[in-house]
This record gives C-alpha cells, sequence and structure tokens, in this order.
C-alpha cells in the first residue's frame, strides 16, 4: 500500500518536479558541463561510456523521442502559423 501511495505522490508532482529540475539545470548548466569536461579529461574512458549509454538511451526510446520533437515542431508550427496571420491582418487593417 505505502508503494501505490508514494507512486501517486510522484505522478501528482510530476510538473512541479520537472519544473524544478529545469530549473536547476538552466542555473547550474555550466558548472554541470565544466564538471563533466574535467572528469572526462582525466578519465578518457568516461567519454566511451557516456556515449555509449546515450546510444543505447536514444535506441531504446527512440519512438518516443521522435513523436516528442514532432509534436513539438507541430506546435511550434502553428503557434508561427497564427502569429503571421494576426500581422497579416494587422498590417491590412493599418492599410485601410
Amino acid at each position: 500500500m505505502r508503494r501505490m501511495a508514494n507512486e501517486s505522490y510522484y505522478e501528482r508532482n510530476r510538473e512541479a518536479r520537472c519544473a524544478y529540475q529545469r530549473k536547476y539545470y538552466k542555473i547550474n548548466k555550466k558548472r554541470i558541463n565544466r564538471k563533466r569536461q574535467l572528469d572526462e579529461a582525466t578519465d578518457p574512458e568516461k567519454i566511451h561510456r557516456r556515449l555509449n549509454y546515450n546510444r543505447a538511451y536514444y535506441r531504446k526510446h527512440k519512438k518516443r523521442l521522435l513523436a516528442e520533437r514532432a509534436k513539438r515542431y507541430r506546435e511550434l508550427k502553428a503557434e508561427r502559423e497564427a502569429a503571421r496571420k494576426q500581422n497579416s491582418e494587422k498590417s491590412r487593417s493599418l492599410q485601410i
């Protein structure tokens, strides 16, 4: 029962947790990348382990990653089209 309560807690707070993680990474991005560069300079094998992990992750989750990318592309395209349409209507009203 405790496990179900934990899962529902994490499900309920997923958005807040993801927002916090995005904010933390954005603030500390330079420090995180610098630490990774130093670690990889001292141990070149870490580069290969990271690249192999990234390849395996992409292969395993390729379908979901591509679907998310396509969704973001469609949303951005729709936003651009709406802005373009609004701008053209605005310029037409100024011409009249």
